[in-house]
């Protein structure tokens, strides 16, 4: 479950997508030193520029705004961004492996107890 955690294929990654390139300088570098790999870090930092984004609309407006309007945009599409920079839009949509090799154990596939991946379609 360790890839879960650091990224959304099920794949572990030491690094969180950051080059040890002492050419890399930064406001991107800053990030990935002070956040873990994966999605969470980068969706809570839109999470906030979304809530502060509807926070300003009200102000200007002077009337309420939906906040998802704001929040949702901003989260959806940090996520969707990272997943197709990662190579990991399949997995995103689909489930990560884990979780459906996860299921396919629980729920007896065969597929899995051959090492075939669950998520892929049966030959036939």
């Amino acid at each position: 479950l360790m890839g879960l955690v650091s990224g959304g294929s099920g794949r572990a990654s030491g690094s969180g997508g950051c080059s040890p390139s002492p050419k890399t300088s930064g406001p991107s570098c800053l990030l990935c030193c002070c956040l873990p790999p994966g999605y969470f870090g980068p969706v809570m930092i839109a999470y906030a520029i979304g809530l502060f984004m509807a926070n300003a609309a009200v102000y200007l407006m002077q009337m309420g705004q939906p906040a998802l309007l704001y929040l949702v945009p901003c989260c959806l599409g940090t996520m969707t961004w990272m997943a197709w920079r990662a190579g990991e839009m399949k997995d995103l949509w689909e489930s990560p492996r884990v979780i459906r090799a996860a299921d396919a154990l629980l729920y007896g596939d065969s597929r899995v107890e051959s090492g075939e991946d669950p998520g892929a379609e049966p030959e036939g």
